[in-house]
């Protein structure tokens, strides 16, 4: 009986509690929007978005006390941020002081593309494509030389087929496997398309062409090459060779100046 007695009233508990927690959430939607915050996450200080690009998708950032909290829809604000060409991700709540907020995760650009007709866009660490900015231009590596592949609108990403028959792939596979390794990373600041459609890398250091062919391992050239410098160059100079080449098995065949 005393069990019985013990549900019945955890039951009426439990009723009471939820109808005081919508009554807090009805009386709380009735006030009005106290303050607007707004959080850009990105790799580095400076980027791509700043807080007046989010405020301009709200139509109410001037006057927010005329605006109740159950008046916000959450979900037009995440779409109408994500229609910012440089914002991955949006996710916006009401806190418990009314606040507003709006975080914002901002894209990663890994690659700047320019193509024959010097037309450029980045392309971010996802495979995402996305415009040049006239307030920030990020150092990253810079991919150029014989294609021509403009941005097409509603196809940003570098595997979608419109791109099939492009090097976007394969420069952005590259990109990435260059990234991984921090030697690499910070010695290799261009990939040049040539006119057979093989890549061929700029160094920061040294007056030299590094030759990679195709992308036929890839990841093994480029471990050839990083030793390569490691051992050889570091004994006999930046500046001997013109050409470092990468593309036989096994080997790295250079040509001196």
């Amino acid at each position: 009986m005393k069990k019985i007695i013990h549900i019945v009233l955890f039951g009426i508990f439990a009723v009471a509690l939820a109808g005081l927690m919508g009554f807090i959430y009805l009386e709380q939607g009735k006030e009005p929007v106290s303050d607007l915050v707004i959080n850009i996450s990105r790799p580095s200080f400076d980027g791509f978005l700043d807080t007046a690009m989010i405020k301009k998708v709200l139509t109410f950032a001037d006057s927010l006390e005329k605006v109740s909290v159950k008046d916000v829809s959450l979900q037009k604000i995440e779409q109408s941020v994500l229609e910012n060409p440089f914002a991955e991700a949006a996710d916006a709540y009401v806190n418990i002081d009314n606040e507003l907020v709006i975080n914002v995760k901002e894209k990663t650009p890994v690659l700047r593309v320019f193509n024959k007709k010097n037309a450029g866009f980045y392309i971010d660490n996802k495979g995402k494509i996305f415009p040049l900015s006239e307030n920030y231009a990020p150092r990253v590596l810079i991919a150029n030389g014989y294609f021509d592949v403009p941005y097409r609108k509603g196809h940003p990403d570098v595997f979608d087929s419109v791109y099939h028959d492009t090097p976007l792939a394969n420069l952005f596979t590259l990109t990435q496997l260059i990234r991984k390794d921090n030697f690499l990373n910070a010695q290799i600041s261009q990939i040049y398309v040539n006119s057979k459609g093989e890549f061929d890398l700029v160094p920061e250091l040294g007056n030299h062409l590094i030759r990679l062919g195709t992308m036929d391992d890839a990841e093994g050239k480029l471990q050839k090459l990083e030793l390569f410098y490691k051992k050889a160059l570091v004994r006999e100079g930046w500046d001997k060779y013109e050409i470092i080449n990468l593309k036989y098995k096994n080997q790295v065949v250079c040509e001196k100046k």
